[in-house]
């Protein structure tokens, strides 16, 4: 369901979403003496942005995300961004509403499936957004031709919220932002970590080549 992960990481970012890096490094540089308390959410709300971390990035043979350290990277960007904060608030809490009203249980005792009975549909939306603010970066050129038109001013712009009655558009679409705000902090959050950049991706930058082997394709 959320395999398209990397896509999230496609230039550009916003400021907060640049940090990843220095966060872990103060991570790494202030050993744990106990359970991370967190800055801006509640002990309840730190328990479901946890789990829906490693929804998204499950433990496989390397870490997931939670393990990698991402929900500390979250609460530590969320509790410096007043623009962030109202979202997740909002938006955890209807997580564990849509668990309650649809299985009866609190999302942190939902199984896989009913996680993806919830989480599917936004993850889709998502996708949808995406995929319509790059058609609408085509246009056409003095010539007639299509052409993909790239500014460094760009931002990602997500299709107009659909409105249900009696909902207000920023609500209806509350569920979709949220997941679309996770989605992009896990995966710069983890792909920034120990486990995300060395372990999944096996970087290995910082190390003496011994010789830098040409390019054979004969058109290069």
């Amino acid at each position: 369901m959320l395999g398209s992960i990397g896509l999230t990481c496609a230039f550009p970012f916003s400021g907060d979403e640049l940090y990843g890096q220095h966060v872990h490094v103060t991570l790494a540089q202030t050993p744990a003496t106990g359970p991370y308390a967190p800055t801006f959410f509640t002990p309840a709300e730190y328990a479901t942005l946890s789990r829906l971390t490693d929804v998204i990035i499950p433990p496989t043979s390397t870490p997931g995300a939670v393990a990698a350290g991402v929900p500390e990277y979250i609460d530590r960007v969320v509790s410096l961004n007043a623009e962030h904060q109202p979202l997740m608030r909002a938006g955890l809490a209807w997580l564990d509403q849509q668990a309650k009203q649809r299985f009866s249980r609190d999302f942190l005792a939902l199984n896989e499936s009913e996680y993806a009975a919830i989480l599917q549909r936004l993850s889709d939306e998502v996708d949808r957004q995406r995929r319509d603010a790059q058609r609408r970066r085509f246009r056409t050129d003095q010539k007639g031709r299509m052409v993909y038109h790239v500014a460094i001013t760009d931002r990602t712009t997500p299709a107009p919220p659909a409105v249900t009655a009696g909902v207000g558009p920023a609500d209806a679409d509350l569920p979709v932002r949220l997941f679309r705000l996770v989605k992009n902090l896990t995966a710069d959050g983890y792909y920034t970590s120990r486990a995300g950049l060395l372990e999944e991706l096996g970087y290995a930058g910082n190390t003496m080549l011994a010789r830098f082997p040409g390019c054979d394709v004969r058109e290069h």
